[in-house]
């Protein structure tokens, strides 16, 4: 994911603490767990890096590219919360809410409702990737989901994410299709022996082993 620029000011301001959040791998996860925790680390840096580096301003980054946000290799809000402590992807959630609170100019949502919002969306959707809600904020931006003239509640946006969940659902599986048929494919295209072809290779293998 290519570095944008720093969050805006009024939204470091309101972004919650977070350098006392884990950032070494824990004896208590897997193994692959720790292979993510390390990986993600390696990528993005540690907590205020990942921020700075995935922050509302990289939401355009994939407005055109749809298949990559939702089918590349991009970590959820449960590997960030692996990776960076338990609450981080609501402290990932709640400058994205605040930069679509200016964008909309929806001045009566408050502190206290955007971290309620953020921790539903936590709990709620944390199998999604960062880079699908990066998608989902930026639609809503778009009108995608209605208009609603300075008047967005928290239910309106989690009512908007449901509907975008039916949209990337059905991408998914035109996607996942799209690479059952690649894969089928690729196959035709791989030699074919016959079984006369098949038990001779069988034969001359077991006399090798035999001569061993």
């Amino acid at each position: 994911m290519k570095e944008p620029q720093a969050v805006g000011l009024v939204l470091q301001q309101q972004l919650p603490q977070t350098s006392n959040l884990s950032q070494t791998p824990s004896t208590s996860l897997t193994k692959q767990e720790q292979e993510k925790q390390l990986s993600i680390s390696k990528r993005f840096g540690n907590c205020d890096s990942f921020l700075q580096k995935v922050n509302p301003q990289t939401q355009a980054a994939f407005a055109t590219k749809q298949k990559q946000a939702l089918m590349g290799d991009y970590p959820t809000l449960t590997d960030i919360c692996l990776t960076y402590g338990k609450t981080f992807s609501e402290q990932w959630l709640y400058p994205q809410i605040a930069d679509l609170a200016m964008f909309t100019g929806a001045k009566n949502l408050t502190k206290e409702q955007m971290r309620g919002l953020a921790s539903v969306i936590a709990v709620e959707y944390r199998y999604l990737k960062v880079t699908e809600l990066l998608l989902f904020f930026y639609r809503f931006k778009t009108g995608r989901y209605g208009r609603f003239y300075g008047a967005v509640d928290p239910m309106v946006i989690t009512c908007a994410l449901r509907e975008f969940m039916k949209e990337r659902n059905s991408l998914i599986d035109i996607y996942e299709r799209e690479l059952r048929e690649q894969y089928l494919e690729e196959q035709k295209k791989l030699p074919v022996i016959t079984r006369e072809q098949w038990l001779e290779m069988k034969k001359s293998q077991e006399s090798e082993t035999k001569t061993e």
